[in-house]
């Protein structure tokens, strides 16, 4: 007959599992990470581009699309080791495996969407949607990799990347949506009432982020927040934001838009790559952990 502490130490190896496919699956997190801040980078640079209509980010564009396929590369070989990987048998396994069902269409028509924005086919806002929706496939995927955590303090970090990331990608739409404005030069209020939303939406998830974040990564993203840099991000804000419906906006604007967003962005993929390092070191010290209650 079966006991109690037969069934504490099924528990313990249940729990051990979990934390040893958290680690397995957390490279591939990391690689989903770095390829959604090189779409998110790409987005705003063919906004950028289809609101010139051609007259700029040609060429950062053509050298950005380089490196969001290097960055697809690795993260389709690491769906790739996850089907391979018989190991996995956990709860969520069959949603993640259907999360990358979805997202993988997406990857599949980027050759196609880069050549229709090559060819200014699109407008900003029809390219801005294509790129949300590929973005908001990956961060599922990130979501349901590493989802299932039993331990509390796990989970707090978990829903801490979460909302840093969600944070970080309302960011990168805002950072698409301001190269639009300035790129096509006039203001238009159905884009300044997306901006003020997108400038919300990121406080809050922001503010979530630093409720459940670990002293120290609250503490390193204000100290990433300098002041300089965040006072022209406001004022470049209200004179897109403020302007009369149909003002002109100066064009020229545009590059400086994109480049000021870009190193507030760039250093919250800093941020997120702590926070993954992070949640890796946790995971396997709990594993180590459970691993002597089991002995």
């Amino acid at each position: 007959m079966s006991t109690g502490l037969n069934f504490l130490v099924a528990a313990l190896r249940c729990e051990i599992d979990a934390l040893e496919e958290l680690a397995r699956t957390s490279e591939l997190v990391a690689d989903i990470g770095r390829l959604i801040h090189a779409l998110q980078r790409e987005r705003g640079l063919s906004n950028g581009l289809l609101a010139s209509r051609g007259e700029r980010f040609g060429a950062q564009r053509q050298e950005q699309i380089r490196e969001c396929l290097a960055c697809e590369q690795a993260v389709r070989a690491g769906f790739d080791a996850l089907a391979a990987d018989r190991r996995r048998h956990s709860a969520n396994g069959a949603r993640l495996f259907s999360r990358i069902a979805w997202v993988l269409p997406g990857m599949d028509a980027l050759p196609a969407l880069r050549s229709r924005i090559g060819a200014l086919e699109f407008d900003p806002a029809q390219a801005t949607a294509a790129f949300v929706k590929l973005v908001a496939g990956l961060l599922a995927v990130v979501f349901e990799a590493a989802d299932g955590a039993t331990d509390p303090e796990i989970s707090r970090r978990l829903v801490a990347m979460f909302n840093f990331m969600q944070g970080k990608e309302f960011a990168g739409q805002e950072r698409a949506c301001g190269a639009a404005a300035f790129g096509s030069g006039r203001s238009e209020p159905a884009r300044q009432q997306q901006w003020l939303q997108l400038i919300s939406s990121q406080e809050a998830c922001f503010h979530t982020f630093t409720e459940f974040a670990s002293g120290t990564l609250a503490s390193r993203w204000q100290a990433s927040q300098a002041p300089a840099q965040l006072a022209e991000l406001e004022r470049l804000r209200r004179i897109a934001c403020s302007a009369p419906a149909g003002a002109e906006l100066d064009a020229e604007l545009s590059q400086y838009w994109f480049d000021c967003c870009t190193r507030r962005i760039d250093a919250m993929q800093d941020i997120e790559a702590l926070l993954a390092a992070e949640l890796r070191e946790l995971s396997q010290s709990r594993t180590a952990q459970a691993r002597a209650e089991l002995q």
